[in-house]
């Protein structure tokens, strides 16, 4: 079952959480397709399936990550990838993060199937909580037979990711993300994220230059940037996110580092 939501552009976006993909429809411009990676697609499906709900960390990292154990940072660093791909880098009005506890789906940006590209006058709930479930309940033959129409999605998914292999050297998606650990030391990390390859790197420059490997900081940072404004999203050790934004040309990064980090007042 696939689920329907607006950004906070206006732009329409049905998301499938079987083949992993968003289908993000803007208001003036073509549609563009983006395919999600497997444990971020899956994160978004868990807070989609009961919209408004709090689910917490312990529960979305045993969701998105059925198949292995992982550590709390890589949830940490899948909602910053889903956040900046659904322009929530900012304020995080879409994935909310709820402090101590886990995070959820502003179901005031819920929209119907048969949406059109206009945003509506009231937002639309969509309960999809009760139907995605009811599959576990149904009978085996049933169950067999959704697995073999499984197989077939996976067949021609094989076959259309082929096929867009064979275009990606002529076409790069705009919003396809790099991301580079910085620093893994201690209880401190820091990982840089961009649009692309040039972009992490002067980013991994710049706070490499700024002199925080002399700092006694803790907690984990992440760090993009869009033209000349810096985002940083912090997890603090006290458990606590926080987020900021400020001009490159107007702050030093360092003092912003310290402030995201919660190092003043401390």
């Amino acid at each position: 079952m696939n689920y329907y939501f607006r950004l906070k552009n206006s732009a329409l976006v049905e998301f499938d959480p079987d083949q992993y993909t968003l289908s993000i429809k803007p208001l003036h411009t073509p549609p563009e397709e983006i395919t999600l990676a497997r444990a971020d697609a899956r994160i978004l499906e868990l807070l989609l399936l009961e919209p408004g709900e709090i689910c917490s960390r312990e529960a979305i990292m045993a969701f998105a990550w059925d198949d292995r154990v992982v550590s709390a940072g890589s949830l940490n660093q899948s909602i910053f990838t889903l956040r900046n791909i659904l322009g929530d880098s900012k304020d995080h009005d879409l994935l909310v993060t709820v402090p101590r506890r886990g995070y959820r789906f502003n179901s005031d940006h819920l929209a119907s199937p048969d949406a059109d590209a206009a945003p509506t006058a009231e937002p639309v709930h969509v309960e999809h909580a009760s139907s995605r479930p009811a599959r576990l309940n149904l009978p085996v033959e049933k169950q067999q037979l959704s697995r073999w129409v499984r197989l077939g999605y996976l067949a021609v998914t094989l076959f259309t990711l082929f096929t867009l292999w064979q275009l990606y050297v002529a076409y790069k998606p705009q919003r396809d993300l790099h991301v580079a650990s910085i620093i893994t030391e201690g209880e401190l990390s820091i990982t840089a994220v961009g649009k692309s390859r040039q972009d992490v790197d002067a980013l991994k420059a710049d706070i490499l230059s700024s002199g925080i490997t002399t700092r006694p900081l803790l907690g984990e940072l992440f760090i993009s940037r869009t033209g000349s404004r810096t985002n940083l999203s912090c997890v603090r050790k006290s458990g606590d996110a926080y987020n900021l934004e400020f001009s490159y040309r107007e702050e030093r990064l360092i003092s912003m580092i310290d402030k995201c980090l919660g190092v003043e007042g401390e």
